[in-house]
């Protein structure tokens, strides 16, 4: 309805719904809307039609979208699965500076940091924390595998099993080769996930793939991601090394070039966020969450309700009197309260060369120490 004062319009009255009552049905008397006379293209209606008349859908408001985290927390089963490249690009491992290098130091090489980094920023989604490991581009009995087992388990237990059965793959008769080749691990993948997707309506699989280069065949590796696209699969790949990605740039407008319903990959240059967690967090979980709920809501998968906790599950191990750090506490006479006295004091390592981080034992002070004991400088008590 447009408000008018004289001539004068001062704006339009949108009515989405509305229900006339007390309406005479019985009289044809004409009700013009709008003013038939200003605008001639507003129909005419008698009240008798008014009077039965609906003016909105009357439909229930469609449930919202749901999000990530309903998901989650809505029996959503996270898997992830690593893929590590082996081919001869990485340089000799055992020349110090190349990417698989173990360095008697302790000191982690790229692919290292890369499995703690972007590997416990997946896992904490992970149901089960076991995760299936492959690897590519190396050689075994002369034939160039570009997707084979990794470790002895077919799966892990842990980021920590991850570097052992990186580490171990080193101790088999393994060449170094080539080419890098996406298009064989990523299908078997896809063929993983949807495969539990079969015993689990709401399982979902990250790929977290690790790469020296970029792939040989382009092409070969589109034809690969469009083929996945209907899989509960995520891809993240991320770059290691200082080499020249700008290859890989064509992963970022993949899915719209294509002409695929869905967005799978999200490529990530390791070194760009090595020493600063917050933004290789941001980086490695810019687009999985959307890539997730969009898989589920297209086809109607919606989370379980009355679970609002989510599924993926933090181990709780029994106290472990060796391994674990009791700071208990004692309550003085005065009524202060101090840490045990017999219990050595500890720090949080983050760092990449500590492993997998975690609480540390500080060593003892030294005795030479000048700084301010509060027990020796006390005063005597009378």
């Amino acid at each position: 309805f447009t408000s008018k004062k004289g001539s004068k319009s001062y704006g339009t009255i949108a009515v989405d719904e509305c229900k006339i009552t007390g309406a005479d049905t019985s009289t044809s008397e004409t009700v013009i809307v709008n003013s038939a006379a200003a605008d001639p293209s507003i129909p005419v209606m008698p009240v008798a039609q008014f009077g039965n008349m609906n003016l909105g859908s009357g439909a229930a408001t469609p449930p919202q979208k749901p999000t990530f985290v309903d998901y989650v927390s809505g029996n959503c089963e996270l898997n992830m699965c690593v893929a590590i490249d082996f081919t001869g690009s990485n340089g000799d491992p055992r020349k110090p500076g190349t990417l698989h290098h173990f360095s008697q130091s302790g000191q982690m090489n790229g692919y290292e940091k890369a499995i703690v980094g972007v590997g416990n920023i997946l896992a904490k989604y992970d149901t089960d924390q076991r995760f299936p490991v492959y690897g590519f581009g190396a050689k075994y009995d002369g034939v160039v595998r570009h997707c084979f087992q990794v470790g002895q388990e077919k799966e892990v237990h842990g980021v920590k099993g991850i570097l052992d059965a990186y580490r171990g793959v080193f101790k088999t008769p393994l060449t170094m080769s080539g080419p890098t080749v996406f298009a064989e691990v990523i299908p078997f993948a896809a063929a993983q996930a949807k495969s539990r997707l079969q015993t689990h309506p709401l399982s979902y699989t990250i790929l977290l793939l690790l790469t020296d280069g970029a792939v040989t065949d382009v092409q070969a590796t589109k034809q690969a991601l469009a083929s996945i696209a209907d899989a509960p699969l995520s891809i993240v790949i991320v770059g290691i090394g200082n080499a020249d990605f700008s290859a890989m740039q064509f992963l970022d407008d993949f899915e719209r070039r294509s002409n695929m319903n869905r967005d799978v990959v999200q490529f990530v240059q390791f070194n760009a966020h090595e020493y600063d967690k917050t933004s290789l967090t941001r980086a490695t979980l810019e687009e999985i969450p959307d890539q997730l709920v969009q898989f589920f809501h297209t086809r109607g998968i919606m989370p379980q309700p009355g679970n609002n906790i989510s599924t993926s599950r933090i181990p709780v191990e029994d106290y472990n009197e060796e391994a674990d750090i009791d700071l208990s506490m004692d309550y003085r006479a005065d009524g202060e309260i101090a840490l045990n006295a017999n219990q050595p004091a500890a720090f949080v390592d983050n760092s990449y060369e500590a492993g997998l981080g975690g609480v540390k034992i500080m060593a003892p002070p030294s005795t030479a120490s000048q700084g301010y004991n509060p027990y020796t400088s006390a005063p005597a008590m009378a």
